[in-house]
């Protein structure tokens, strides 16, 4: 009778598997790249100043934005920590 009353295995929905934070990081992520190719856009187009912005935005975004990421998880694990 036990055998009767239980469900037949029924596959779950799909869930995604990334979080809220997961999420906002790509869209960080995505947002500096996006504008990293419009200063390169604009670039192209004549615009000799906008070189420099390109060029900061390739070569020193990623180092800042590691840099940035490491300060707030040491800040996150500090604050989590029981005391």
């Amino acid at each position: 009778m036990e055998n009767s009353r239980q469900q037949p295995n029924v596959p779950r929905p799909w869930q995604p598997k990334f979080g809220m934070a997961g999420l906002l990081m790509m869209m960080f992520v995505c947002s500096v790249m996006a504008a990293g190719g419009y200063y390169f856009v604009q670039f192209l187009r004549g615009g000799r100043e906008s070189q420099l912005a390109f060029i900061l935005f390739t070569l020193a975004s990623p180092m800042l934005l590691m840099v940035l990421i490491s300060i707030l998880l040491v800040i996150a694990r500090n604050t989590t920590r029981k005391k």
